[in-house]
């Protein structure tokens, strides 16, 4: 059975699009533990985009701002040979936009954040295991995307598997889901994979990330 819905548009400006995958158990309102699990499983997708990503580079490399602001200086196109004339340097502590979120001693980087005025839309293709002609809750659905977003997301104090010894940076898709802006979910039956429990699923994730207020700050995002 293929189910379908959409919850609004990702406004903003287009900045860039890709994939995440998962494969494993997906509970609605799942424990802690396990929504650890799958952030763990998605972190190194997240660190591979930061590693290959152009984009992600150009924002690493200009990741600090003066905590002052900036001036901005321009001359007209035609006039683009000759210099501005630069105000005197004015010394400023510095911002960090790509600093680690952290939680108790836990650094966390996500990449959809409210430093870079970002969000995201997410198209996700949702295949599960169902038994033949039941009717799907949607309620049931709601309730396990809500246990993926909370995954896909710096969790808070309470939400820390300290079982996990693993004290290195973790990547995330986002600071935390209010920052998803559009939802698409297209969800069809799991035929591949057999003697495994209900809740099993395999999710093609679609981010589509954009800037919402275009600055100096993001200008990084927009590309050249």
């Amino acid at each position: 059975m293929n189910q379908h819905f959409r919850i609004g548009e990702a406004h903003g400006i287009s900045v860039m699009k890709f994939t995440l995958t998962y494969e494993g158990e997906l509970r609605p309102n799942d424990d802690y533990k396990r929504k650890w699990s799958i952030r763990r499983h998605l972190a190194p997708q997240l660190e591979e985009l930061w590693r290959i990503s152009p984009v992600l580079q150009n924002v690493l490399r200009n990741r600090h701002i003066p905590a002052g602001g900036y001036m901005n200086i321009d001359v007209h196109h035609t006039l683009q040979d000759i210099p501005p004339a630069l105000p005197p340097k004015i010394p400023n502590p510095a911002i960090d936009l790509c600093a680690d979120v952290s939680v108790g001693s836990r650094p966390f980087f996500p990449l959809v954040r409210d430093s870079f005025a970002l969000r995201c839309g997410l198209k996700i293709i949702f295949l599960r295991k169902e038994d033949p002609g039941k009717i799907y809750q949607g309620g049931d659905l709601d309730n396990r995307l809500k246990t993926l977003f909370d995954a896909l997301s710096v969790p808070d104090g309470q939400q820390i598997d300290k079982t996990d010894m693993d004290m290195s940076r973790i990547y995330c898709l986002m600071e935390n889901d209010r920052l998803i802006s559009s939802l698409s979910v297209d969800t069809h039956r799991l035929l591949a994979v057999r003697n495994v429990s209900q809740h099993y699923v395999n999710l093609i994730i679609e981010v589509d990330v954009k800037v919402v207020q275009s600055r100096m700050y993001n200008h990084a995002f927009l590309g050249d």
